[in-house]
């Protein structure tokens, strides 16, 4: 499928922000996350359900947030649309999206976490690049200069991203070179697209990938369930995000500390039989500092460069 691209974003522009998934729980944050996008010049119309809350989980009904989307959507002044949080509950949208009337009005759809099903699914039913991004509530509120400096770069321009920066915290774990659309996000989430209608096309794609919270057993379980999907076959590469809260194997009275898989261990393991390159500790995740990240456009790992790239602008 051919990709296609929302326009640019300028001073002065409208812009949409839903809560697809959970609901709103710092209101001051919230609001200081609007302010911010002010800040840039930015007109800021919230959806009618934003403070909604429904089951202790859900930012209202499925059908109360797809009524926000598909208002945001449909309305010409909206140029694009941010989401409030994440959350666990984006998947219940899926089949009830217009996938039709989302490509005829392409708009820029942002966010990261449980958003990432959200902004795949409509990357692999559409061809609409979408952003791994920041949440008003819990980055843009109190970003620092390198997350907003990415975000608008993203989004308000279209030369390509170029050399991401940030290189210095960066791992390499495999080494190697390659080149192909960027499609990624909440490993955990990730994995709820697969054997669906709304799994992207991971042919010669470079997987990036986070998560929080994770157990090494977790991560095990993951890796391994990518590769009985085939999807490790396909991708050429594989960029790691910082992981948030990872639990490592707790020493047991009958195992030594050398018989402990590390998290690094256990991803070189489940990946030995690839060639593909491996990067990790790249600025994007469940933390404060985040990189930007079109899904959809071309990228390129070199790690002989220590260079990760953004080859292609995610809008027109």
């Amino acid at each position: 499928m051919k990709p296609i691209k929302a326009h640019k974003l300028k001073v002065g522009d409208r812009v949409g922000i839903i809560s697809p998934s959970e609901p709103i729980t710092y209101k001051n944050e919230f609001f200081a996350g609007v302010r911010e996008l002010e800040k840039l010049g930015l007109k800021v119309e919230l959806g009618k359900n934003v403070f909604k809350t429904y089951g202790g989980y859900m930012a209202g009904t499925v059908k109360e947030r797809l009524r926000d989307f598909n208002s945001m959507i449909k309305n010409p002044k909206i140029k694009a649309i941010f989401t409030s949080a994440g959350g666990f509950c984006v998947n219940q949208m899926l089949p009830l999206i217009n996938y039709s009337l989302v490509k005829k009005n392409p708009k820029i759809i942002l966010g990261y976490s449980d958003i990432t099903a959200l902004t795949n699914a409509i990357y692999a039913k559409t061809g609409l690049v979408t952003f791994h991004g920041p949440h008003v509530e819990f980055t843009i509120a109190g970003w620092d200069n390198f997350t907003k400096k990415s975000f608008v770069r993203a989004i308000f321009q279209t030369k390509p991203v170029g050399r991401v920066l940030g290189l210095s915290s960066w791992k390499v774990l495999k080494r190697g070179k390659a080149s192909g659309p960027l499609i990624g996000g909440n490993l955990t989430v990730l994995r709820t697209l697969i054997g669906t209608s709304y799994n992207p096309n991971w042919r010669g794609a470079i997987l990036f990938w986070e998560d929080c919270d994770l157990t090494c057993e977790d991560l095990d379980h993951f890796l391994t369930h990518l590769k009985l999907a085939g999807i490790l076959d396909k991708i050429s590469g594989m960029i790691i995000g910082k992981n948030k809260n990872f639990i490592e194997i707790e020493e047991e009275p009958e195992l030594k500390k050398k018989d402990l898989l590390s998290p690094k261990n256990i991803i070189l393991e489940r990946t030995q039989e690839y060639h593909f390159p491996i990067i990790s500790e790249v600025q994007f995740g469940h933390v404060g500092q985040q990189v930007t990240i079109p899904i959809g456009v071309q990228a390129t790992i070199d790690t002989s460069k220590r260079l990760f790239s953004i080859d292609e602008s995610g809008v027109i």
